[in-house]
């Protein structure tokens, strides 16, 4: 198997990508965030290897034109800088022009959507996880940096190859993610069902049943 050893930040050097720290606490403050507008990603939203936005922050327009070199596009992939440094997630279409937030990094490999999806899957293994969490500097808190990702090894396939193993497990993930909405909306079926039968007693038949005591005959 021919493939290639090289480092994360090599690779987004050759396809003119980067790794790049989102905004410093001097350009982005608290009174900067709004209830309506563009959201911003925080280490916090990244969940389960996706973007959480029950809680997300959002600034206006005038503060994404000023941040704007911190846009996200699809396919970046977004790490937090300190703390839980082994989450990610993957920019899709939904996230394409938000925010890399403080207190996160993000990955851009160039615009190589394939080569953003095998990287993200990459990244994910655990071994690789523990050798980023072994780089990381501080005792209390884990800080990721720049530098630490950019030394990242990779064991880079083909062009043909990574397509293949990107796209692979890209379906898988959505099949389970699929199976997941279906058997979230099965449990709701359930419990309002349940509901309907034994705490408002509307089972088949009610309207014919005799009830005593709140208990169906």
């Amino acid at each position: 198997m021919d493939w290639e050893k090289i480092t994360l930040g090599e690779i987004c050097d050759r396809n003119k990508g980067s790794i790049q720290t989102g905004p410093f606490g001097s350009q982005l403050h608290q009174s900067d965030y709004k209830e309506v507008g563009t959201p911003v990603i925080m280490p916090k939203d990244i969940k389960d290897d996706k973007i959480d936005i029950s809680k997300i922050a959002r600034i206006d327009k005038n503060d994404v034109a000023r941040l704007k070199k911190h846009k996200l596009k699809v396919g970046d992939i977004i790490f937090p800088r300190r703390g839980e440094i082994s989450k990610r997630a993957l920019i899709g279409k939904r996230e394409e022009g938000w925010i890399c937030g403080t207190g996160c990094l993000k990955i851009n490999s160039g615009n190589n959507l394939f080569l953003s999806r095998f990287l993200y899957y990459y990244l994910s293994q655990k071994q690789i996880t523990l050798w980023i969490e072994g780089q990381a500097v501080g005792s209390t808190m884990l800080n990721l940096n720049t530098s630490i990702l950019k030394s990242v090894p990779i064991i880079l396939p083909k062009e043909n190859e990574y397509k293949l193993i990107g796209s692979t497990l890209s379906n898988y993930d959505n099949l389970i993610e699929n199976n997941n909405r279906r058997i979230t909306i099965l449990e709701e079926m359930a419990e309002e069902i349940y509901k309907e039968w034994f705490v408002r007693l509307r089972f088949p038949n009610w309207e014919e049943t005799k009830i005593e005591d709140e208990i169906p005959d």
